[in-house]
């Protein structure tokens, strides 16, 4: 006969392997700076079916939802998991997002695994590049068919943040060298005299010290630097 000690740890184990089953989830993804992506939320339900849940979502900084035309954070239920689901979204003081999803019947969502919404994220034109930046899926509530409501631990996702191609890694147009973001025969003939005179390195540096003039990122400033340009002018008129 279990003792009420074994009872306990037997009914503490299920209800951990229920809340480890269970639950929202983001994988881990990667962004260019200046790129707008959409990534999936999923939901394991194996242990319960559910009419609702609610949580909070904070991306890393540089990150953000993106908005559509109307101002409206981007997000959208998958219509093949929803019975007239609706989705309430805002953006929290603290820069977090509340995610809010219900049905007016209490009815079920449907199937036990998959993405429940997907969500579009933009990374700002200057995001600093960065590998293994901490997004959270905090305050996780599910309310089961009994209106009974389920509580889960926080959950992290990483966020790698890229390079932009064409620019340094602080977001900063690779060859405009004056910083008018765009590459003009100005931007040459910058490059030009201080490949003549060896002077005036120091101003054609981003903000954050990268060398602009460095086209092909070579660590030095040559006609090749020239010539890329030349043909990046040809190549955009």
């Amino acid at each position: 006969m279990k003792t009420a000690r074994q009872l306990m740890t037997v009914a503490w184990l299920a209800f951990s392997g229920h809340a480890m089953a269970d639950g929202l989830a983001i994988a881990d993804f990667s962004i260019q700076p200046g790129e707008t992506k959409t990534i999936a939320v999923e939901l394991n339900n194996t242990g319960n079916e559910y009419i609702a849940f609610e949580f909070y979502m904070s991306l890393p900084e540089g990150v953000s939802i993106a908005k559509n035309e109307s101002s409206k954070l981007m997000a959208e239920l998958n219509s093949g998991r929803i019975n007239g689901h609706k989705l309430k979204v805002r953006q929290m003081a603290d820069g977090s997002y509340y995610f809010f999803c219900y049905s007016e019947s209490n009815a079920n969502i449907t199937g036990t695994s998959g993405e429940i919404l997907s969500v579009t994220v933009t990374a700002t034109e200057t995001a600093e590049p960065a590998t293994g930046l901490t997004g959270i899926l905090s305050g996780q509530v599910m309310s089961d068919t009994d209106r009974e409501e389920w509580n889960f631990e926080d959950l992290t996702f990483h966020v790698d943040i890229g390079s932009r191609e064409g620019y340094c890694p602080h977001g900063y147009l690779t060859g405009d060298v004056n910083m008018d973001r765009n590459i003009t025969i100005s931007d040459i003939t910058e490059i030009v005299k201080i490949i003549r005179t060896g002077e005036g390195t120091e101003q054609v540096l981003c903000p954050k010290g990268c060398l602009l003039a460095d086209v092909n990122s070579d660590g030095e400033i040559t006609n090749t630097d020239v010539t890329m340009l030349v043909k990046m002018i040809l190549d955009n008129p």
